[in-house]
C-alpha cells in the first residue's frame, strides 16, 4: 500500500489481506468512501483509518493504529449490547446496527454501522472492517417533519373561521374544530358526512330554498371555479337560523383538469345577519426532509466489468457473487447496462465524483429511489468506478406529501379572512400573510417582519394590558393566548382587532407563536349602537312602569271617592238622621247599613282587581269567565268566551297572571271608551305558541292617532314582549278593535 490515496494501514501487521476478489481494488475504495471506516484485527486493535475516519475524530490514523479500540473510541450500542452484537458477528460474519460515537468536540453522533469478517487465506479470521455511516443529519429531519405537521395543525386550529376538507365524492374529508363548533356538529361525526344532501336545510339570503347543486363546494368540485363570500342559511331546530358565509378553493392533482377536492372556509355571520336586521328595522411555510436510508456500494472497471458489491448492494439488485467479474451487459437490461456505462466514462473522462438521482426496481418488483455518488478509484492495472447510493424513497415521499400540505394551507390562508402571523421568540421577527395588509392597511414595504413595529401601534392605552398578557402567558407554560386591542391604521384611525395565538414550547421554553387576527371594528360600532338602543328601551319601559303606577293610584283614588266615598258619607247621613228623628231610627239605620254593605262590597271587588293572587287561586280559565260575566251584568255587554281549559290549565303561573292582567286591561279599556255591545275573547294554543284574540265591535280608533302608545297598550306590549311574544292591533274608526297575541310557551 505505497500509492498515495491508500487506507492507511499498520506497516507492522504485514499478514492483514482481504477477500481475494476485492484485494485489487477495496483499499482505495474504502478509503474513497464518505462513511468512517475502521478496520481491526481478531481482538479489536485498530490496524486501519479512512480519512472520514480522520476527519470525525480530528486525529491521523497513526494515532489510533496499535491500539485498542474500545480503550480509545468510546462507543454505545443502541437496542443491544456489545457482547450481543459480537456475538451475532462471530456467528454470521457480519454485523448491522446502531452506533453512537463521541466526536473530537465531545460531541454524539449517530451511526447505522456494519461489522464484518475478513479472512485470510486460510479461513481464519484476519481482521474486523467497520463501516460507520453518520444519520445524525437524518435524525434532524425526523424531527423538523414533526415540527412542520405540528405547524400546520396549529395554524389550522387556530383560525377563527370553520375549515374543512370536501372530497371529489362530495363527503367530508377533513375539518378544525372551529367547523365543528360552528355547525353545533361534533368533529367525529363531521367526518364521512354527505354534503350533497338536502338534509341540511339550507337557505338563501332572501329565504328560498338553497339548491344543494348550489352549494359553493359542490359548485368549486364540478367547475373547478372558487367561490367567495356566499351567504347560506342553516334551518335549525326549534326555528331558528344560522347564517354562514362560506369560500371555496379547489384543490388539483399534477396534471389533472379537475378538482381532486376542495377546502371549504366558513365563518358564522348570524350575529352581524341579525344585527343589521336589527339596525335595518330600528408563514407558514414547510420544508422538504430526509429519512434514514441505508447505503449501497459497488465498484465497476473501466472496461464495464463487475468487480465488487457490498452485502446490501447484491440484495437489493437481486444478483449473486457469481457475477463478479463478468461485464454489466451481461447480468442487466441493455437499459441499465448503457446508463452504468455511461456514468463510468462520465467519471473516466472527468476525473472526479459526480451525483445522480435514480429510480430502481428492485428485484421483488418495488420501485426505490437512490441518491448515488460516483468515484475514481485508481488501480494498480486498470481504473476503477466505485460507487455509493442512498436510499431517499422515504424522502421523496415526505417531499410529495408536504408540497401537497404546502398546496392545502395556502389554499387555507388564501381562503380566510383573518391575517395568520407566525412568531420567532427567539429572534422576535414575525411572518404575516398578506390578510394583513388589507386589515392594517400598510403596505408590503411599510410592513417590517419586527415584533416591535407592531407593538408600537397599539393604542397606549392597550399596550400595557397586552403585554402583560402575553407575559403572562409564556411565564406560565400556557399555550393559548388571546385579546381585543385598538391598533393604528395607516389612516391614523385605530381599528378594533381580535388576536389570538397559540405557542409552541421546547423544553419548557416558548420558541415560537402561531396565530391569527380579526378585524372586529364594524362589530364594536353595532355592538354599542344595539347598546344605546337598548338604554333607551329601558328608559321607556321605566317611564311607562312609573305612568302605570300612576294611573293605577290615580283609578285607586277614584274608585274611593266615585264610589265607597259617596257610600260611606250616604250612610253617615243616614246615621245621623236616625240619631234625631227616633220615630224613624230603625229605617234609617237599615238605608245606612245598606250603603255600608255596598261600600264593603265596592272595596272587595276594587282588591279583587288588585290582587295578583286571584288567578293562582281561582284559576285562569274561571278568572276569564268572571270578567265576562261581569261585564254582561253591569256593562250591558255580550261576551263570549272561547278559552281551551287544558292550556288555561297548563301554562305556567307567571303566564297565567300575564294573559289575566291583559284581558283585564282590554276589556276595561273596552267598557271605558269603545262603545261596544259585543266582545270575543279566545285562547288557545297554535303548535308551540299560545294565541290570545280580544275583540269588540265599539266605535275603534286610528292608530295614528298614537292611541296604541297610551299607559294601557304600553303595558300590554311589555308584558308581552317580556316572554318573546308579539302584538298587533286591528283598528279603524267605526270598526271595532282586534288584539291579536302570540307568546311562545314559558319553560319556567
Amino acid at each position: 500500500m505505497n500509492h498515495q490515496n491508500a487506507l492507511k494501514v499498520s506497516k507492522e501487521e504485514p499478514s492483514l489481506t482481504v477477500s481475494y476478489k476485492a484485494t485489487p481494488s477495496l483499499d482505495g475504495f474504502l478509503h474513497n468512501l464518505p462513511d468512517v471506516v475502521i478496520i481491526t484485527d481478531a481482538n479489536f486493535t485498530i490496524r486501519g483509518f479512512n480519512k472520514a475516519a480522520e476527519l470525525f475524530f480530528r486525529q491521523p490514523a497513526l494515532h489510533f493504529i496499535g491500539k485498542k479500540m474500545a480503550e480509545t473510541i468510546p462507543m454505545v450500542f443502541r437496542q443491544t449490547t456489545l457482547e450481543l452484537a459480537l456475538q451475532e458477528l462471530f456467528a454470521s460474519g457480519i454485523w448491522n446496527g446502531e452506533i453512537i460515537f463521541e466526536s473530537s468536540r465531545n460531541q454524539q453522533y449517530a451511526f447505522r454501522s456494519t461489522f464484518s469478517l475478513l479472512y485470510d487465506e486460510s479461513g481464519l479470521v484476519n481482521s474486523i472492517v467497520l463501516v460507520n455511516h453518520n444519520i445524525a443529519e437524518e435524525e434532524r429531519q425526523q424531527k423538523h417533519l414533526l415540527l412542520v405537521e405540528n405547524k400546520y395543525r396549529t395554524v389550522v386550529e387556530t383560525l377563527s373561521e370553520g375549515v374543512m376538507l370536501i372530497n371529489a365524492d362530495g363527503t367530508i374529508g377533513a375539518s378544525n374544530r372551529k367547523a365543528a363548533e360552528i355547525l353545533g356538529i361534533e368533529e367525529s361525526e363531521l367526518k364521512g358526512r354527505s354534503i350533497n344532501t338536502s338534509t341540511w336545510n339550507a337557505i338563501k339570503d332572501d329565504g328560498t330554498i338553497f339548491p344543494v347543486e348550489e352549494f359553493p363546494a359542490l359548485v368549486t368540485l364540478r367547475t373547478g371555479v372558487e367561490k367567495n363570500d356566499v351567504v347560506m342559511g342553516l334551518q335549525q331546530p326549534g326555528g331558528k337560523r344560522k347564517w354562514l358565509s362560506i369560500n371555496s378553493r379547489p384543490i388539483f392533482n399534477e396534471n389533472s383538469t379537475k378538482p381532486d377536492a376542495v377546502v371549504a372556509s366558513f365563518k358564522d355571520i348570524s350575529v352581524e345577519k341579525f344585527t343589521t336586521e336589527k339596525l335595518r328595522e330600528s408563514e407558514l411555510l414547510f420544508r422538504s426532509f430526509m429519512t434514514n436510508s441505508p447505503s449501497l456500494a459497488w465498484i465497476y472497471d473501466e472496461f464495464g466489468n463487475f468487480v465488487y458489491g457490498n452485502p446490501l448492494f447484491i440484495d437489493r439488485i437481486g444478483i449473486s457473487e457469481a457475477v463478479i467479474g463478468k461485464h454489466i451487459r451481461e447480468f442487466s437490461s441493455q437499459q441499465v447496462a448503457d446508463k452504468i456505462i455511461s456514468r463510468n466514462l462520465e467519471v473516466l473522462e472527468k476525473g472526479e465524483s459526480i451525483v445522480t438521482e435514480d429510480k430502481l426496481v428492485l428485484a421483488d418488483g418495488t420501485v426505490r429511489y437512490f441518491l448515488a455518488n460516483w468515484f475514481l478509484l485508481p488501480g494498480r492495472t486498470k481504473r476503477m468506478i466505485g460507487g455509493q447510493a442512498i436510499d431517499i424513497t422515504e424522502r421523496k415521499n415526505a417531499e410529495k406529501q408536504i408540497n401537497k400540505m404546502n398546496e392545502r394551507f395556502t389554499y387555507v390562508v388564501n381562503a380566510s379572512s383573518d391575517a395568520i402571523w407566525d412568531l420567532d421568540l427567539q429572534t422576535n421577527e414575525i411572518y404575516r400573510s398578506d390578510a394583513f395588509m388589507k386589515i392594517s392597511g400598510y403596505t408590503k414595504d411599510q410592513i417590517e417582519p419586527k415584533l416591535g413595529w407592531w407593538f408600537d401601534k397599539i393604542h397606549p392605552d392597550d399596550q400595557q394590558r397586552v403585554n402583560e398578557k402575553i407575559e403572562q402567558q409564556l411565564n406560565n407554560g400556557i399555550p393559548n393566548w388571546e385579546d381585543e386591542y385598538r391598533f393604528r391604521h395607516a389612516d391614523g384611525t385605530y381599528r378594533h382587532i381580535y388576536d389570538k395565538g397559540f405557542a409552541i414550547y421546547e423544553n419548557g421554553k416558548a420558541i415560537r407563536q402561531i396565530g391569527s387576527m380579526q378585524d372586529i371594528t364594524e362589530r364594536k360600532k353595532l355592538e354599542a349602537q344595539l347598546m344605546h338602543e337598548h338604554v333607551q328601551k329601558q328608559k321607556l319601559i321605566n317611564q311607562a312602569t312609573i305612568n302605570a303606577q300612576e294611573e293605577e293610584r290615580n283609578m285607586i283614588s277614584g274608585e274611593l271617592h266615585d264610589n265607597v266615598n259617596q257610600l260611606l258619607i250616604s250612610s253617615r247621613l243616614y246615621i245621623g238622621v236616625a240619631r234625631n228623628n227616633p220615630e224613624t231610627q230603625n229605617e234609617m239605620l237599615d238605608k245606612a247599613t245598606s250603603y255600608l254593605l255596598m261600600a264593603v262590597d265596592e272595596i272587595r271587588a276594587l282588591s279583587k282587581r288588585m290582587n295578583s293572587k286571584v288567578v293562582s287561586s281561582v284559576g285562569l280559565f274561571e278568572s276569564i269567565h268572571e270578567i265576562a260575566n261581569n261585564m254582561k251584568e253591569l256593562n250591558n255587554i255580550e261576551v263570549e268566551v272561547d278559552v281551551d281549559r287544558d292550556v288555561a290549565t297548563s301554562l305556567p303561573a307567571a303566564q297565567q297572571l300575564m294573559v289575566f292582567r291583559i284581558v283585564q286591561e282590554q276589556t276595561g279599556n273596552i267598557v271605558k271608551h269603545s262603545g261596544a255591545s259585543t266582545v270575543q275573547v279566545m285562547l288557545k294554543q297554535q303548535d308551540n305558541n299560545i294565541q290570545l284574540l280580544i275583540s269588540d265591535n265599539g266605535k275603534g280608533f286610528d292608530k295614528d292617532e298614537k292611541k296604541v302608545k297610551g299607559i294601557g297598550f304600553i303595558n300590554i306590549f311589555n308584558r308581552v314582549d317580556a316572554y318573546n311574544g308579539k302584538v298587533e292591533v286591528i283598528t279603524a274608526p267605526g270598526n271595532g278593535c282586534l288584539l291579536d297575541i302570540h307568546f311562545p310557551i314559558s319553560n319556567l
